[in-house]
């Protein structure tokens, strides 16, 4: 079972691969935030592949800074109620993670454009962690948004920690986070619910599409090896006077 889940998520990667640009890494493994809390196993890891510092990076299984990814993909054979809820875990162990927020004034992880009155810039949001969900197959896309609606009633402040997208190649949809009016909302927005898009045979050109899209819009922040390099030093220096 392993060697095939392995397998799904290798076919998954080499389909993206060349559609994405080689700054975006394709990785599976771990994710850890800095104040040592760590995600669920990641079947597909986009992350920033020039700047960031990702360890084991030879091995199969990897551990990502979380100020290195821009998001992931679980993958599924079959997309059954059981396993979208499992998915949706994995996903919400990513998204709790926490990291500085960086906005359209961070022009790469480790530079920054400064500015000070009377210019003003920055505030948005720009690396939300993006959740996507890929099924071969699954159950029907009704069940699918009834399932994750059900989730945002049950709890709507923690709404955020669900899913961006879901994809499910046969039958052919995909579902988004929407507004009161149905306008699809791109992640790190609020939202109200979940909508449901019949995609048939251009689900996995859609999800292509999507992922250039929503990857092309966000930024990293790098960490602050300063900080952390100050930390460490201090705290040898005072345990070995």
């Amino acid at each position: 079972m392993l060697d095939r889940g392995e397998f799904r998520e290798q076919v998954i990667a080499q389909f993206l691969r060349p559609f994405l640009p080689p700054c975006y890494g394709l990785g599976s493994g771990e994710i850890f935030s800095s104040d040592g809390q760590q995600s669920a196993q990641v079947d597909i890891v986009f992350f920033d592949s020039v700047f960031s510092t990702v360890l084991f990076q030879n091995d199969r299984k990897k551990l990502f800074p979380a100020e290195s990814v821009f998001g992931s993909i679980e993958v599924k054979s079959r997309l059954t109620g059981p396993e979208l809820k499992t998915a949706c875990g994995n996903i919400a162990s990513i998204k709790r993670l926490p990291r500085w927020r960086a906005d359209s004034l961070d022009l790469l992880p480790h530079l920054r454009f400064g500015v000070s009155p009377p210019l003003t810039g920055g505030g948005d949001f720009r690396n939300p962690y993006l959740g996507i969900i890929f099924g071969y197959e699954g159950i029907q896309a009704t069940s699918v948004v009834s399932q994750l609606n059900a989730e945002v009633n049950i709890d709507p402040a923690d709404k955020q920690m669900l899913p961006d997208f879901v994809f499910v190649r046969s039958p052919g949809y995909m579902i988004v986070r929407c507004r009161e009016d149905s306008t699809p909302v791109p992640p790190g927005q609020d939202f109200a619910r979940f909508g449901l898009v019949q995609t048939g045979d251009d689900t996995l050109p859609l999800l292509f599409v999507t992922l250039n899209l929503c990857l092309g819009q966000m930024r990293l922040r790098g960490p602050d090896f300063d900080s952390l390099w100050r930390q460490i030093v201090q705290r040898l220096l005072t345990s070995g006077s």
